[in-house]
């Protein structure tokens, strides 16, 4: 049996079309922001910074440049509405794909037809992924009109640009795929919801702790938010082993959640 099924694909894409597009929406125009920001109040602002007015702990957390061209597209990257927007369709989607069917009683539906829970996972973790690609490429559209429409896209290359798509993708795919393995894991929303949002929270929390306290920036490694550097990326500096640990991370939560699923006991719906 191919461990993929096109029906159930399409009809999660059915399912989740409108919320994609709105959220497709809302992160090019929060991404067409940043730029705009940049070509109208950069300079002004880096006249505010230049007075000493604004804390170290502060101007650590904004990065080495924060009203460049780069800084401002990577705070609108990492800031909290950008990282929601990101990952409200991979992770709050997959979170609910295999436990929300289990709490309303139509997996076992589901599983009835010629689909093997294996393609089941799968073919999940394949709409999830195409969910993130769009979601990155609607953030970059989004930052490449605003940039052009203000007359700033020199200032941004198209090599770093791409890179950073790959780097966001990486991590949307693995947060998703995280997400998917825990909801594999449990029969109802409650559990795979808070793992979810208190993973997310924690995780964020740690990387802005090590950013604003060098003496936590130990707990940083620790965390997926540490291997997405929008600044250091557009600043010309990718780091390749980023990849390589989101990629890891996707892959380790995919096997989990295919050797975990098939063995679980359905019982009776209650």
């Amino acid at each position: 049996m191919v461990p993929f099924s096109v029906p159930l694909f399409l009809r999660t894409w059915r399912a989740q079309r409108l919320r994609v597009l709105l959220v497709a929406v809302a992160l090019g125009i929060w991404a067409f922001l940043m730029p705009v920001i940049y070509a109208t109040f950069g300079r002004q602002l880096a006249l505010v910074l230049d007075t000493g007015i604004v804390p170290d702990a502060f101007l650590r957390l904004l990065g080495p440049d924060p009203f460049s061209l780069a800084g401002a597209v990577a705070l609108g990257w990492v800031h909290p509405i950008g990282i929601g927007l990101f990952v409200v369709l991979p992770v709050g989607v997959g979170v609910t794909m295999i436990a929300g069917e289990r709490q309303r009683g139509t997996l076992e539906v589901l599983l009835a037809r010629p689909v093997s829970r294996r393609a089941l996972f799968l073919t999940h973790l394949a709409s999830l992924a195409l969910f993130a690609a769009v979601a990155v490429g609607a953030a970059v559209v989004g930052t490449l009109a605003g940039a052009t429409r203000y007359g700033v896209g020199a200032d941004l290359d198209p090599a770093d640009l791409a890179f950073l798509a790959l780097n966001t993708w990486l991590f949307l795919l693995a947060l998703g795929a995280v997400a998917l393995a825990v909801s594999a894991s449990f029969d109802r929303l409650a559990v795979p919801v808070g793992v979810a949002i208190g993973g997310l929270l924690l995780g964020y929390l740690l990387e802005i702790l090590g950013t604003m306290w060098p003496d936590a920036a130990w707990l940083q490694p620790y965390t997926p938010f540490h291997y997405l550097d929008p600044l250091r990326v557009l600043g010309g500096r990718p780091v390749p082993g980023d990849l390589l640990v989101l990629a890891a991370l996707a892959v380790a939560a995919a096997a989990f959640g295919l050797w975990r699923f098939p063995r679980r006991d359905l019982a009776a719906p209650s």
